[in-house]
């Protein structure tokens, strides 16, 4: 049981580092340097600047979810335990997971950043390190590795299902090309165009499993896939039918970071200011997709089949070699944003961002008393409920410095965070003059 759990949680974490989700907060702000990314037809600022940024330029990490920390780590007498420890009651631990249970962990890192925004125009060039997670598990999912999948096989009783398990994992470097232009005084267009290099890439799909007593002994049934891309991995010993997720990622060896990919994506956006201080606009990002190259991609599908231990629950009945085309987690943003006109340093926004997994409504103001200090404030409806972020924005001569959180967490139990998700940080420092 220990190993299959492993097996997930290896190849969960082997294939993400943590497109990460840009700051939504930021939208609101004022003077931000890299406004482009969340709408590439971003307002340009009222005088032109250059702007450079070498390896801090902007970091964004998160793992959005509909779970607390606390689902998953308990404090005991004298140390802090998991979910899974016999100290942890079966209760109490399902009964601070939900029916549907969702985890995004993304990370970005931007490594250069070079660009120049004159009266009408502004461009940037970009290299950048991206990586976007997806997983989905129903409490039953984690029911079944509760109870105790390995005890019900030692005793030969017991039946777990899980169904609609879901894993996906895309890791690459990104090369982008950023334009936009004041076309008239009411409307600005503006997109990008993007050379991608695929690092890794992991999908881990069951579709259903249940396993249970049978004729007095102990099996079941499974439908499910796996196809992993990567050059960090060389799998070609373990690459064969009867073998376990485990066994391959047991015998895969390391190897140096490879290219696994090409692919191809663009953003577009545009801005339209239909009355004075009032713009409204939409942007699609990430509109692309990858081809990886030498995927394996394994078939599990049985019925009715005798376990002599739990690895066998996972087993491939094929592996095969393959290439295969796999679109982005793409984003697309509605938005409005109105200056009051008693007072131009204040402003008010609406930011709509739709993804494949995620959906959110998001509210904000932002006050910039001094050209140099932008400070913006967000509340928001999404997919995992409510959540509050704030945004500083500084812009010193020949610098611009931005912290920002999208998700700031409340309430703790012993201690541990149990608001849902872990925060959003985007943090950055960029040479603008």
């Amino acid at each position: 049981m220990k190993k299959l759990f492993t097996s997930v949680l290896l190849l969960t974490g082997f294939m993400s580092t943590l497109v990460a989700q840009e700051l939504k907060t930021s939208y609101f702000l004022d003077n931000y340097v890299y406004s482009y990314r969340i709408n590439p037809a971003a307002q340009f600022e009222s005088e032109p600047f250059s702007f450079v940024a070498v390896g801090l330029g902007n970091t964004s990490v998160s793992a959005a979810s509909n779970m607390g920390l606390d689902a998953f780590v308990y404090k005991t007498s004298d140390a802090y335990t998991w979910g899974f420890a016999e100290a942890v009651p079966r209760e109490t631990f399902l009964s601070r997971l939900n029916e549907d249970n969702y985890l995004m962990p993304q990370f970005g890192i931007n490594l250069f950043t070079f660009g120049r925004q004159g009266e009408d125009y502004r461009y940037a060039v970009e290299l950048n390190v991206k990586s976007d997670t997806y997983v989905y598990a129903p409490k039953q999912f984690f029911a079944a590795f509760k109870d105790g999948i390995d005890i019900g096989l030692k005793e030969k009783k017991g039946s777990y299902s899980i169904s609609d398990f879901l894993l996906n994992s895309d890791n690459y470097t990104e090369i982008a090309f950023c334009y936009s232009r004041k076309l008239r005084d009411d409307l600005i267009v503006g997109g990008a165009a993007k050379a991608l290099i695929g690092l890794a890439k992991a999908q881990f799909n069951i579709s259903s499993m249940n396993v249970h007593e049978m004729s007095g002994d102990w099996g079941g049934s499974c439908n499910g896939d796996v196809l992993v891309a990567t050059k960090l991995m060389d799998v070609s010993q373990a690459m064969k039918g009867g073998n376990s997720v485990y066994d391959i990622l047991q015998d895969a060896a390391l190897n140096g970071v490879g290219i696994a990919g090409f692919g191809f994506s663009f953003d577009v956006g545009v801005t339209w200011t239909p009355i004075e201080n009032l713009e409204v606009g939409l942007s699609a990002l990430d509109l692309g997709f990858i081809n990886w190259k030498n995927a394996f991609s394994g078939k599990i599908d049985y019925e009715n089949k005798i376990f002599n231990e739990v690895e066998d629950a996972v087993e491939f009945k094929s592996v095969d070699t393959v290439s295969s085309l796999k679109g982005l987690n793409y984003n697309v943003h509605l938005f409005a944003k109105y200056r009051t006109p008693f007072y131009d340093k204040l402003s008010f926004g609406m930011l709509g961002s739709f993804q494949p997994y995620f959906k959110e409504l998001r509210l904000g103001a932002d006050v910039t008393p001094i050209k140099a200090v932008s400070l913006a404030a967000s509340a928001a409806y999404n997919s995992f409920g409510f959540d509050v972020g704030a945004a500083l924005n500084f812009r010193f001569p020949g610098i611009n410095l931005f912290l920002g959180a999208d998700s700031l967490v409340f309430g703790s139990t012993d201690g541990i965070p149990s608001g849902h998700g872990l925060t959003n940080v985007t943090a950055g420092l960029v040479f603008a003059f």
